[in-house]
């Protein structure tokens, strides 16, 4: 999977979809980052219970959580424009599609793209980007967090910022082109 950089990276370049004078509120950056990451948020249930991988590239990760996930926003924030609602999808989306193209070294490789329909985890057979290294399933939170901080990720995210950071600066140029 991507690092948290990468998903923020991709996030922050599609964000700029909606108008520029609907972007740019603190607020949209908020909901644009915590788009970016949201799927991950299924290490929380594995850290309370000392297994922080244990639900990893779960159901957090197809097409339907990002649906769910979408639709709970939109709910929460009603005053979103479609635009929005459709690049909140996207960016969720989007991390989901990213941990597609990315190495995966554990079982089950891939994400499960189209749960609850498939059970089958999906993954691209050419791979864009490195895996991230957090810890392999059952090791406690201080392997997990040795993991993180190494060499080969901090690799990882250099090649994430040379492959994602052109990809941010053409988008950003593009939405500064366009009038409000």
């Amino acid at each position: 999977m991507p690092s948290p950089v990468g998903h923020v990276l991709f996030a922050l370049a599609i964000s700029g979809v909606p108008k520029p004078r609907e972007v740019f509120t603190r607020r949209w950056a908020v909901l644009v980052v915590f788009a970016a990451i949201a799927p991950d948020l299924d290490f929380l249930p594995g850290i309370l219970i000392g297994d922080p991988n244990r639900f990893h590239h779960g159901p957090t990760h197809s097409i339907a959580a990002a649906g769910v996930f979408t639709v709970l926003l939109a709910l929460i924030f009603r005053n979103l424009s479609k635009a929005q609602v459709f690049v909140i999808f996207s960016i969720y989306l989007g991390h989901v599609l990213a941990d597609t193209l990315a190495a995966d070294l554990g079982a089950p490789y891939g994400v499960p793209l189209l749960w609850p329909f498939d059970d089958s985890y999906y993954i691209a057979p050419v791979t864009l980007f490195s895996n991230f290294s957090h810890g392999a399933q059952s090791v406690g939170i201080g392997d997990v967090i040795h993991d993180i901080f190494s060499i080969h990720n901090l690799r990882t995210v250099a090649i994430e910022l040379a492959i994602l950071g052109p990809f941010l600066w053409l988008t950003e140029r593009y939405r500064r082109s366009r009038p409000s």
